[in-house]
């Protein structure tokens, strides 16, 4: 493999290890409210299986696609958790 095909392969991986953090963030931020909190427990455990599907499915996607989810994932997951606490307020 020449030295570029190694340098690709490598900053795939490092992608993919930092995409895979964010989104372990993100499942430990909706199991403590789980924990804390069940008034959304069916919406927020839902949530919660919707993120660690798409974590699982992080292999097949191109290095540029993980940067933009790895960035996305936490306000995904903090408007989501917003959301919830609209819903709270207003009931």
């Amino acid at each position: 493999m020449s030295m570029i095909g190694v340098s690709v392969a490598s900053s795939k991986s490092l992608q993919l290890e930092a995409t895979q953090e964010a989104y372990n963030k993100a499942v430990v931020k909706l199991n403590l409210l789980l924990i804390d909190d069940k008034t959304h427990e069916e919406v927020v455990r839902s949530k919660l299986f919707e993120v660690m599907d798409e974590r699982n499915q992080l292999g097949k996607y191109s290095t540029s696609d993980l940067y933009v989810m790895q960035k996305s994932i936490e306000k995904t997951v903090d408007d989501f958790l917003a959301g919830l606490n609209e819903q709270t307020i207003t009931a």
